[in-house]
């Protein structure tokens, strides 16, 4: 048995969908997009979105849409993946890291103090399905971007996250919480932010300007369609699969996230756990599970900053796991995964 740490669930009505786009030929950017931007828009509740090959290029829109270059600043937590940081930098700008809380999110407390004059906006990450406290940071009058890679359809005081900010950006990568396969959007409901990230992307006859054209095909909008009509099936069986996981290692030495239960759609379960990583991995690894930490790495340690600064952040990274939780697993591989968690921490 082998249990992936993250996997799309796919059926045969995702297949079907797919032959009807080849059977009409059109498999490039088109109707079919469009379509598919109007629905996550609906179901978001915001005016409207421009779809992008990926959610890095949709976050580099979105900086572009605030005019983000040079000479500006953009800060976004240390913990979380590399994706963000490119897309600071290919705008040109200086990223400005900062420090997490206990609930692995960027709070005001770990952003304010490094907001300057030259501070363009802030990307607010709502890591691992956790709404971070997005109010409070809306509050210091920098404009906002939601990453919601990792939250599409979570709510913060029954508002949708995405609608805090001046602009949300999403991913549909394969291991998101619904997949077109590749692909990502970037919305707003400020019109006048809509408008430029459409002249952004497609241009304008009138006046040649560079364009930013990073289109999605019919054939990845059909199946994100097709995917989204199932959003609150998913979200409801990762919450599931949270509530069996905190009822079966209540008594394990581990520190379970209790601090965001009523906060969370759990994308990821995270753990805290005191031990080496390497050696839990293969621990897992043995009886066919596969693990990861909570990011691959810290951007500071990217960068070849000073820990010294980040002292929440390197702690989460060497105490928290990810095991696997997702819509496809099986009724006997939570059980596998359950089972084999309580023998490798019961004897740790």
């Amino acid at each position: 048995m082998q249990i992936a740490h993250s996997k799309p669930s796919l059926t045969l009505k995702d297949w079907e969908a797919l032959k009807e786009v080849f059977k009409n030929g059109m498999i490039a950017e088109g109707e079919i997009v469009r379509e598919f931007e109007e629905a996550v828009a609906k179901y978001l509740e915001m005016q409207g979105g421009v779809a992008t090959s990926t959610g890095t290029l949709a976050l580099f829109l979105a900086l572009k849409a605030l005019d983000v270059s040079s000479g500006d600043e953009v800060i976004i937590p240390t913990y979380v993946c590399r994706s963000v940081l490119d897309a600071v930098n290919y705008t040109g700008a200086t990223p400005v890291l900062c420090d997490v809380g206990e609930d692995w999110c960027m709070n005001v407390e770990t952003v304010k103090p490094l907001v300057t004059n030259r501070t363009k906006a802030i990307i607010v990450v709502h890591i691992f399905g956790i709404s971070a406290d997005v109010e409070a940071l809306s509050k210091l009058g920098i404009p906002i971007i939601e990453d919601c890679a990792q939250s599409f359809g979570g709510t913060l005081k029954g508002k949708k996250l995405g609608t805090f900010g001046e602009m949300c950006v999403c991913s549909f990568h394969a291991t998101k919480l619904f997949t077109s396969g590749e692909g990502g959007m970037v919305l707003t409901s400020n019109s006048k932010l809509l408008n430029k990230l459409r002249e952004l992307k497609y241009g304008r006859n009138s006046l040649y300007k560079i364009r930013y054209f990073f289109p999605m095909t019919n054939i990845q909008a059909i199946l994100g369609l097709r995917q989204l009509k199932r959003i609150n099936e998913f979200i409801a069986k990762r919450r599931k699969i949270s509530e069996i996981y905190f009822s079966s290692f209540n008594d394990l030495p581990m520190q379970l996230p209790w601090n965001v239960r009523t906060r969370s759609i759990f994308f990821r379960f995270p753990i805290r756990v005191k031990g080496n990583f390497e050696e839990i991995k293969n621990n897992f690894h043995k009886f066919g599970i596969h693990i990861r930490r909570g990011v691959d790495k810290l951007l500071h340690d990217i960068l070849g900053w000073d820990a010294r600064y980040f002292p929440s952040a390197v702690k989460l990274f060497n105490q928290t796991i990810s095991i696997p939780i997702y819509p496809a697993l099986k009724d006997y591989e939570i059980e596998h995964i359950v089972t084999v968690t309580r023998q490798i921490f019961s004897n740790f």
